[in-house]
């Protein structure tokens, strides 16, 4: 028998994450409580759900009456108790801050069932970490999402040193139910999978850049037109089957000792952060000034490639 997505869910925080978070579930069926401290933060999550539903009806991903019904499953509240009494799932998807989330997630298991599932969204904390303000670990993993979740389909479902089997099947049993991509980790680990890889290449192309090797329009058309392209087809182990052995053992002898090794962020990054300029939340970053319409066309370029993405793979 398949296994359905869950039939109620409470998203706590309502930020770019929380609300695309909220979104899948409510594509699929579920019924979805979406929690923020503030009004206008719940404003704004409706604002961006009705733009990526215009996106999808855009695309001929949804029909117009399919994304009216994902619309009427949310709901949205300033209580968070009371978004998740019922709760079959409760999604934590606050700011990394690790004394907030483990308020906000001793809160929500005090006022959820016994029975309930609870996750983080976190990308960086980890589990066993947040998992101290909590008397019913073993009801407890990460579930990891990939901005924007309602478009990215890899999940990353991490368990704690405590959480029960049954907790992880479920999560991953859920996550292929809303035609997503799960990967279950085996242990622990902070940055999981996805993160330690990107930040190892982060590092690497901020090396390049820093070294006059080349720029960051360089950087980022290497990555597109040719390894980003080239790995959504095949991922790096099987890359490494398809070209030899033999050729990555003797190209990796060469290039590891030589490989940048900085335990510090980038001085570029370093220098815009102390300026105030965070990328396009702020209009500048590495790229320079952005307007309204460049930070928009950005997204939309994303979004596009995504979509073709997930067309192409499928769940």
């Amino acid at each position: 028998m398949s296994v359905r997505p869950p039939d109620r869910v409470a998203v706590l925080g309502a930020g770019t994450m929380g609300s695309g978070i909220a979104l899948s579930f409510a594509r699929s069926g579920s019924s979805v409580q979406l929690t923020a401290r503030r009004a206008s933060t719940l404003q704004a999550a409706r604002t961006r759900i009705d733009e990526s539903l215009q996106l999808l009806v855009a695309s001929k991903v949804l029909d117009t009456g399919d994304a009216g019904d994902a619309v009427a499953r949310i709901s949205t509240t300033q209580d968070l108790e009371d978004a998740v009494q019922d709760a079959d799932l409760v999604v934590e998807s606050v700011t990394e801050d690790l004394e907030v989330k483990h308020d906000v997630l001793a809160r929500a298991e005090r006022a959820a069932r016994t029975t309930t599932v609870l996750v983080t969204d976190t990308s960086s904390i980890p589990i066993d970490d947040l998992a101290t303000a909590l008397a019913r670990p073993e009801s407890f993993a990460g579930m990891h999402w990939f901005n924007p979740p309602e478009l990215v389909s890899l999940v990353e479902i991490v368990p704690g040193s405590r959480t029960e089997p049954g907790a992880v099947e479920q999560l991953v049993a859920w996550t292929r139910a809303l035609g997503k991509r799960p990967v279950h980790l085996r242990r622990d680990i902070a940055g999981f999978i996805a993160n330690r890889i990107q930040y190892a290449v982060f590092r690497e192309a901020f090396a390049l850049v820093e070294g006059g090797v080349c720029d960051y329009a360089d950087v980022d058309e290497t990555m597109k037109a040719g390894l980003g392209a080239r790995w959504a087809a095949v991922g790096p182990f099987e890359t490494l089957d398809l070209a030899g052995l033999d050729v990555h053992e003797a190209v990796a002898r060469r290039l590891y000792p030589l490989l940048a090794n900085d335990r510090d962020p980038a001085r570029s990054v370093t220098a815009l952060v102390a300026e105030g300029h965070l990328g396009c939340k702020t209009g500048r970053g590495l790229y320079g000034d952005y307007d309204d319409a460049a930070i928009e066309a950005l997204r939309r370029s994303r979004a596009q490639v995504l979509l073709a993405l997930e067309r192409l793979n499928g769940p």
